[in-house]
Formats: C-alpha cells, sequence, structure tokens
C-alpha cells in the first residue's frame, strides 16, 4: 500500500484542528533527522564562518546565525545534505522557531527540499506543540514526489504523545504499518513510553 493511504488518513484526522489553527498562525513554509549521507564537496572560501557551518559546530545562537548569513551568500550554495545537518544542530539546541524561520529562507534560496529537510521541520512543529501543522507537511512529500520513511512517521507519532493524543498515536502507528512501514525500535519505544504513562483505552 502506498504513502498516499496514510497522508488521507492523516488529512482526515487533523483537518479540523488544522483549520482553526491556520486562523492564528500562517501557512508554514516548506520546509530530525539523525541520518545524513556524506556531504558533498564545495568550493567555499576555508574562513572561520564557513568551516564553521559546514561542521555545524557553533559557540551559541548568534555564531550560528552569523554563520548561516554568511554561507548563503557564497556559490555554489551548499547543498541540502549540509543545510540539514545545520539544522539539526540548531535543533539540538532547541531553537524550533528558528529553524522554521531560516527554512524559509533556505526555500527561497532554490534549494530542493529532501525528506530530512522535511523531517527536520515535521520536529519543530511537533516540539513547538504544533502537531497538526506537523501532518500538514506530509502533503508536500507528494507535492515534491518524495516519500517520508520511519523517521518521519516516528516524528509525527512522538508529536501526538507530547500533546497527550495517545489515541491519536497509536491509530496512526497503525495506519503506518498498515501502509508497509517497518516501525523501528525508537518507534516501538515512543509508543510504549506513551502507553505506560497516559490513560487511554488502547
Amino acid at each position: 500500500m502506498s504513502a498516499r493511504r496514510i497522508f488521507t488518513s492523516a488529512g482526515r484526522f487533523f483537518h479540523f484542528q488544522l483549520q482553526m489553527e491556520m486562523g492564528i498562525i500562517q501557512s508554514p513554509s516548506l520546509l530530525f533527522a539523525n541520518y545524513f549521507h556524506s556531504s558533498t564537496s564545495m568550493h567555499v572560501p576555508k574562513d572561520a564562518k564557513s568551516q564553521r557551518f559546514l561542521r555545524s559546530k557553533f559557540k551559541d545562537i548568534d555564531d550560528a546565525l552569523a554563520s548561516f548569513n554568511h554561507i548563503i551568500l557564497m556559490r555554489p550554495l551548499p547543498s541540502i545534505v549540509q543545510f540539514c545537518r545545520f539544522l539539526s544542530a540548531l535543533v539540538g539546541m532547541k531553537q524550533y522557531h528558528t529553524v522554521i524561520s531560516l527554512c524559509r529562507t533556505i526555500e527561497s534560496l532554490g534549494i530542493s527540499h529532501s525528506v530530512y529537510s522535511l523531517s527536520i521541520l515535521i520536529n519543530c512543529f511537533c516540539r513547538l506543540h504544533l502537531v497538526n501543522f506537523g501532518f500538514s507537511i506530509l502533503g508536500k512529500f507528494i507535492k515534491f514526489g518524495l516519500e517520508p520513511n520511519t523517521v518521519t512517521f516516528t516524528t509525527l507519532i512522538n508529536g501526538l504523545c507530547i500533546d497527550g493524543k495517545i489515541n491519536g498515536a497509536v491509530d496512526f502507528f497503525n495506519d503506518m504499518v498498515t501502509g508497509g512501514y517497518q516501525p523501528n525500535v525508537h518507534t516501538y519505544n515512543v509508543i510504549v513510553n506513551a502507553l505506560c504513562k497516559g490513560n487511554t483505552a488502547y
């Protein structure tokens, strides 16, 4: 079964709440991932800001933003893999609003999205208790010809658990399995922990 069943199920489940929140928060710009392929080579001057960006090691958020603003002026631009590594570092610093904002800039630069960049954005919405917007990003996977993976779905399941929507998390987990996606250890841990901590009919 294709991913479209998952998308349809998620859309039905959250359509009403999403419509309510859309009146408060503007439609999210497109844009967790711990899995990256090795970066492609990039010809940039070996100055400190560029090197910190490429290594995604920063003193603080101001240092990270300075490196970002510096690197987007370089040509060629970094690959989406390198931007994902940078965004993931900001997630590690709990700068979720910043990641969402910077994703708009990355998109405006014409950088093509990947499963990882979209998964990072989903994770940020979930961490901000905006799981409905996380689900809205699933539609972008179809638009860009991408297919989410287990990490993407586990992130959404965790977002539901963070919001205390345990029944919804279990339902979505079942849809994920029915759709042919194989849960990993982290997926099971998220579900088990949620069931142990929450009161649910399951």
